[in-house]
């Protein structure tokens, strides 16, 4: 199978990269993810994030645009075990 190249809106993590901060994630079930991508989501948007061995549902709760990004703050919906 020869080397599959996606355009770079359709790869998640890609160079331009997002952030997860998920230090409050254990205590009280939020995520901060932040991006320099253009794809803005929207509020109810769902997420998966791994964390600690977990995978969570999270979902957009909060938007803020920034010029050239935007930061979401993301409430978990439900975890199942990572493989």
């Amino acid at each position: 199978m020869g080397n599959t190249r996606l355009e770079p809106a359709l790869r998640l993590f890609n160079q331009s990269g997002y952030e997860i901060l998920d230090q409050d994630l254990a205590t009280e079930g939020l995520v901060v993810i932040w991006s320099i991508d253009p794809l803005t989501p929207r509020l109810g948007d769902l997420f998966t994030v791994e964390s600690d061995g977990r995978v969570h549902e999270v979902a957009v709760e909060e938007l803020t645009t920034f010029r050239g990004g935007w930061s979401a703050r993301c409430r978990v919906l439900g975890f199942m075990a990572a493989d």
